[in-house]
């Protein structure tokens, strides 16, 4: 796994931990709140450290699948 797709994996947990933390949060369940956003907040700089440092790979470069031949494309 390259370090671009870990680093996007990084950003939806960060989205997800950080959704949490605003749902917790009006409820009053501060202890779990704080937590999930610390770790959010963790996650997100892990992110960004593997995006920068991705940023000089060169992407990969998807094949496109080969068209089926026809009877008469393959007869010439």
């Amino acid at each position: 796994m390259s370090d671009g797709k870990l680093a996007v994996l990084f950003f939806e947990a960060g989205i997800v931990l950080t959704l949490i933390s605003m749902v917790l949060g009006p409820f009053e369940i501060t202890g779990w709140a704080l937590a999930t956003a610390s770790v959010a907040c963790f996650v997100a700089l892990a992110g960004m450290y593997l995006a920068f440092s991705s940023w000089d790979e060169p992407d990969e470069e998807v094949q496109p699948p080969e068209e089926p031949r026809d009877a008469e494309t393959q007869e010439k």
